[in-house]
């Protein structure tokens, strides 16, 4: 078992329902994700039996630019392997006033999701589920003072890319940073857009395609928010492919706009503590969701202040 723990502002309803943020590339604060040596992809690629990459909507393209026109179809759920960070409280659980949820990730599981939608052969370039590195598996972060593929375009095996596709050239490059982050530890789980579970956007007439506006409109699994009039897609509730993916498309396409927000739902096994920040003011009722607690455990514990040195401990609640 591989613990990892997610940063949050509030509680939000990852332990009431499980959902968790998949975020797009316009909301991450780091001006620098996915960047790549341009020039150095295209002499690596030039190399591979196929050095055009296959679009079903561009067509054939270089991987460079395959990776330009689907960065903003990626989605980051991020973790971290240590829940003591200082500065980590600070900047992503509200100057301490927040949470931290503990995430388990078991082999035994296959992800950390409840029911990770797969279709690859729908969404994705790879050659079905053994090929795809969309597999909802949280994976180390790789920390580096050069762009990607800038000095190392030859240290890593691409034998199979004809099978994986760009989508494997499109993965790893979510899964690097320069190395001025490595004080987060951080664990990756990189997903297609069109994998979300439930997508809330600003306005249903944002969505372009009028057949599947209209679709939407009148679902079952639609619905509009009271509270802010945002609209509400679950597309779990969705049972064939086909139309989920159609659906999901049409949706990922919204990714630039901040406000669309992008959720999975978690597996409930994986979902094992909550701690409880500094300056928080929830208490144990506030984080002990039916979600998180139907299988059973949900350790609750409360961050004091070290007497000794500039670190926290935790009680349990």
């Amino acid at each position: 078992m591989k613990q990892l723990f997610k940063y949050l502002p509030e509680p939000r309803n990852l332990f009431d329902e499980g959902f968790i943020r998949l975020s797009q590339p316009v909301v991450l604060n780091d001006p620098f994700e996915a960047s790549f040596c341009s020039e150095s992809l295209d002499e690596l690629s030039s190399h591979f039996y196929n050095s055009m990459a296959q679009d079903s909507e561009f067509g054939n393209i270089s991987f460079s630019q395959y990776i330009e026109m689907r960065m903003h179809n990626i989605g980051i759920v991020s973790l971290s392997e240590n829940k003591e960070n200082l500065l980590m409280w600070a900047h992503y659980a509200n100057e301490h006033k927040g949470v931290v949820a503990g995430i388990s990730y078991m082999p035994m599981f296959g992800s950390i999701f409840q029911n990770l939608f797969r279709a690859d052969t729908l969404i994705n370039s790879s050659w079905g589920i053994e090929h795809s590195t969309f597999d909802g598996i949280p994976k180390p972060v790789s920390y580096r003072k050069g762009l990607r593929y800038r000095n190392d375009k030859f240290d890593y095996d691409y034998s199979n890319i004809d099978a994986e596709g760009a989508d494997r050239i499109l993965y790893e490059v979510f899964m690097q940073k320069s190395d001025e982050w490595i004080y987060e530890q951080e664990h990756r789980v990189v997903l297609r857009l069109e994998q979300a579970d439930r997508v809330i956007i600003e306005n249903v007439q944002h969505i372009k395609n009028d057949a599947i506006r209209n679709r939407i409109i009148s679902s079952s699994y639609s619905y509009t928010n009271p509270i802010d009039n945002s609209y509400v897609i679950n597309l779990y509730e969705i049972d064939d492919d086909a139309i989920r993916v159609s659906v999901a498309m049409q949706l990922a396409k919204l990714s630039r706009n901040p406000r669309s927000i992008y959720l999975m739902k978690l597996n409930p096994s994986c979902i094992n503590n909550c701690l409880l920040g500094l300056n928080s003011s929830l208490d144990k009722i506030n984080v002990q969701g039916k979600f998180a607690s139907s299988v059973g455990y949900l350790d609750i514990w409360r961050a004091v202040k070290n007497s000794d040195y500039y670190s926290l401990e935790f009680i349990q609640v």
